[in-house]
């Protein structure tokens, strides 16, 4: 997975937002996740059509920090959720 990797939430997770923040479900499993705001911003824009570097910017410009500091953000949350199976990589 890369800054160029395109991610989409998996079909067996359910969320719900409350406080900026999300709870993600796995149906499946029963497991539970939690996010903090930014996570949940991330998480509410895989489209399975954008790549991360670009989630990043729409980040990056709404804190107004580096795209690059928030890329390697998203990627370590990122390689965190596929490991969860929470989200899946797009080919």
């Amino acid at each position: 997975m890369n800054k160029d990797s395109i991610l989409q939430r998996a079909e067996n997770v359910t969320f719900e937002v409350v406080a900026d923040e999300a709870i993600l479900i796995d149906i499946n499993t029963g497991a539970y996740f939690s996010l903090n705001e930014v996570g949940t911003e991330f998480w509410e824009m895989l489209d399975g059509v954008h790549s991360i570097e670009q989630h990043a910017a729409t980040i990056a410009t709404k804190y107004e920090v580096k795209t690059s500091m928030v890329v390697d953000d998203l990627l370590e949350l990122a390689r965190e959720m596929v490991q969860d199976k929470l989200i899946v990589v797009q080919l």
